[in-house]
């Protein structure tokens, strides 16, 4: 794997200028001077003969917000279920606060490991009041500081008032908050989330998320977030692992993942790309936009070049290629162009993404540019 490392002077042979995380690094530590809220490592895992996790493993800081994202059977549930210790461990050790909970023989049941769970059906008791929900977690205190930190709790995510209801009179997105309020209020040193959006609709979400966030953050707990949403994975995380094939493909903080994917496939599965073939001739690939550079790549490779549409660039006028436009939408804070490049003896479909309402008309023609910092080359036939 190689990635474009170009100048807007596309031909100059000049590197770019913003640091860069080296090829194919992956990311699975927080540092020697913290310890970690938890340590995975090694972790496998079967359901009978089918491998659903291989050599995972992965660091959480303390306070830090880790999103584990992939597409749906990548593994990323099961490895929530073993930290948790809902699962036992079958390869590997899982250590929470440096403390083996799973693996070497081991096995720290729930109640013991100092967590608090937050799954997508929320899981409260419908016979219950909140209060008596998020009380229910409480075991270190008698019944009047049970009261207390349960009512805090609840006022942390506005929701006091609300105490004396019971789960059916609240909107989805109140028990959502009534089930974070239950996971925080016995003030554990680790949060596990999975997929705790998904019932949402996507502007009650967007809304959520935002105050899950934030009071995860005040909070100070170490939080192990499952999602298969990137942009939710982005949106939450201080750092994300993208998981694949019950592996981890890369971790790194979002503006690594997206700025610097370590393959075809978390390239793409953060966004669309368009996507073109070629060939490594004297270190470069020719593209519609040029001869770009393929650094580490050896002449004679075939290749794919991905490219984000927010990456093409459109004007009027110019020196560069003049592409065709045969589709524009607009897609509310961003306009979806749909163009016709010529390349070779044919042309190439591409799109690209441009801010606000700019809609050209079908048929026009336009000067195209590439910003190389979004653009990537990786070996075709590579795993993707």
């Amino acid at each position: 794997m190689a990635r474009l490392s170009f100048s807007p002077m596309q031909l100059a042979d000049r590197s770019p200028a913003r640091p860069r995380v080296p090829a194919g690094a992956v990311i699975h530590d927080i540092g020697p001077a913290v310890r970690p809220a938890l340590r995975v490592e090694h972790v496998g895992h079967r359901y009978g003969r089918t491998p659903v996790l291989q050599d995972v493993g992965f660091d959480l800081a303390p306070g830090e917000i880790l999103c584990l994202v992939g597409p749906s059977g990548c593994g990323k549930t099961t490895t929530l279920r073993l930290v948790a210790g809902l699962e036992d461990v079958q390869e590997g050790c899982i250590r929470i606060a440096g403390r083996t909970v799973s693996g070497e023989g081991i096995h720290v049941p729930v109640e013991a490991r100092n967590i608090g769970l937050l799954f997508q059906d929320y899981a409260l008791f419908p016979h219950m009041r909140v209060i008596d929900n998020v009380m229910f977690g409480i075991r270190d205190a008698g019944g009047r500081e049970r009261r207390q930190r349960a009512l805090a709790a609840l006022a942390e995510v506005g929701l006091a008032d609300y105490a004396g209801c019971y789960p059916h009179m609240l909107s989805g997105g109140q028990q959502q908050r009534v089930a974070l309020a239950r996971a925080l209020a016995p003030r554990p040193a680790m949060l596990l989330l999975d997929e705790p959006f998904t019932a949402l609709d996507s502007q009650l979400r967007r809304q959520v998320r935002d105050d899950t966030m934030h009071l995860l953050k005040t909070s100070g707990a170490a939080t192990l977030l499952v999602t298969h949403d990137p942009e939710e994975a982005m949106f939450m995380a201080d750092r994300i692992a993208v998981m694949r094939d019950g592996r981890i493909e890369q971790i790194g903080t979002p503006v690594e993942i997206y700025c610097c994917p370590a393959s075809a496939f978390v390239a793409g599965f953060f966004g669309e790309v368009n996507r073109l073939a070629g060939i490594v001739a004297g270190g470069r690939v020719a593209t519609p936009f040029g001869r770009l550079a393929a650094s580490g790549l050896a002449d004679g490779t075939l290749v794919e070049v991905l490219i984000r549409p927010e990456a093409i660039g459109l004007e009027p006028t110019g020196t560069g290629p003049h592409a065709r436009v045969e589709a524009a939408r607009m897609l509310g804070r961003t306009s979806l162009i749909h163009l016709s490049l010529p390349a070779g003896e044919g042309e190439v479909h591409l799109h690209a993404r441009v801010p606000g309402r700019r809609l050209p008309r079908e048929g026009e023609l336009l000067a195209v540019s590439l910003d190389p910092e979004q653009a990537f080359i990786f070996p075709r036939g590579a795993r993707e």
